[in-house]
């Protein structure tokens, strides 16, 4: 069984270097308690496709291969965080510009993967920054977030959709790709 997802790999050197700006003023806000994401992991996840077994894995690289989108770009701007309210489990940066292209593509690919048991969820671009492990200072963390909700991040053009095989390691998730659909 292989554990996949479909990802915008987000590569941009100066976005990055953005992205992992706000990540250190998030880590220095909340003391500790934050794993960060690596900055070669920085994606978004088009679609969650859970445990996949051999056949299965054919058919989401066949379903990858058969997406119609050109390259288009993205904007990553603000800060926000999974669930709400009180609880932070997730930080992210969000997508403006281009969100509806990526919308698209998840469309598409929910489409044409009839055999595989995708959960239904509504679908919003975003790019996870940090996890949450424990928080202790939640007030200083929530004023950074605040603070940069409508902070620009930096852009990427989109040239490729990546089906990408995930292993949970102790160290945190491990990403390769399984294929990759050139727009």
């Amino acid at each position: 069984m292989v554990r996949a997802f479909y990802a915008v790999d987000i590569r941009d050197e100066e976005t990055v270097k953005n992205l992992l700006a706000i990540q250190n003023e998030l880590l220095r806000a909340a003391g500790e308690g934050l794993k960060p994401v690596e900055p070669e992991n920085l994606h978004i996840t088009l679609l969650f496709l859970g445990e996949l077994n051999e056949e299965e894995v054919s058919e989401a690289q066949k379903a990858l291969s058969s997406i119609e989108a050109k390259p288009f770009e993205i904007g990553m701007n603000g800060v926000g965080y999974f669930p709400g309210g009180g609880r932070v489990n997730v930080i992210w940066v969000g997508v403006r510009n281009g969100a509806d292209n990526l919308a698209d593509v998840h469309s598409q690919l929910r489409k044409r993967l009839p055999r595989i048991r995708v959960e239904e969820q509504r679908f919003i671009p975003h790019l996870t920054i940090c996890r949450v492990k424990y928080l202790r200072n939640r007030g200083p963390l929530l004023e950074v977030i605040n603070r940069n909700r409508d902070t620009f991040f930096g852009k990427q053009l989109v040239t490729r959709i990546v089906l990408k095989k995930s292993v949970l390691t102790s160290s945190g998730p491990v990403y390769s790709d399984l294929a990759v659909k050139n727009l």
